[in-house]
């Protein structure tokens, strides 16, 4: 009777630690990123609507103002706003026939007042036609708002050597 009262409570106190990873403010953010992993990738022949719809999608990842400042090998680039994050995708999307995106090795820190966090992450591409993938260390902003966890800023984050 004692083994099944203990299985029961380390049962009931994984699902609890499960439940707290996917629900709480960290768990929303990983979960965010993921959406954002999806949408920006794509396979050829995708369609023109599919590729409006996830444009779209991807817009509603961020914040009206978002602010985005990449710095890499293909030199610095600013985005400023939704409408310009979405026209960025679409111009990516006539330029190479696919693209994987995923992120990697991703922390969260949700501040204290919970309204606001910071990811910071390995993103890595790989574009139809090229022999190798592009890899970026980035810094992701989130804030807290009526829509839930919304992408403010995003930074290239230079690696130490």
């Amino acid at each position: 009777m004692k083994k099944i009262i203990i299985a029961v409570l380390v049962l009931i106190t994984a699902g609890v630690f499960v439940r707290g990873c996917f629900t709480g403010p960290e768990g929303q953010i990983r979960k965010q990123l993921g959406e954002l992993e999806e949408l920006v990738s794509y396979e050829e022949g995708e369609g023109d609507f599919s590729a409006l719809g996830k444009v779209k999608s991807l817009g509603g990842l961020f914040t009206e103002d978002v602010d985005i400042r990449l710095q890499g090998f293909a030199g610095a680039r600013t985005v400023k706003g939704r409408k310009q994050v979405q026209q960025a995708a679409m111009a990516a999307r006539s330029q190479a026939k696919s693209l994987q995106a995923s992120l990697h090795d991703i922390t969260v820190q949700v501040a204290d007042d919970q309204l606001s966090a910071t990811a910071e992450a390995t993103g890595r591409a790989r574009v139809s036609g090229e022999s190798s993938s592009v890899v970026q260390d980035f810094r992701f902003t989130f804030e807290k708002t009526e829509e839930g966890w919304l992408i403010a800023k995003v930074a290239t984050v230079e690696a130490l050597r």
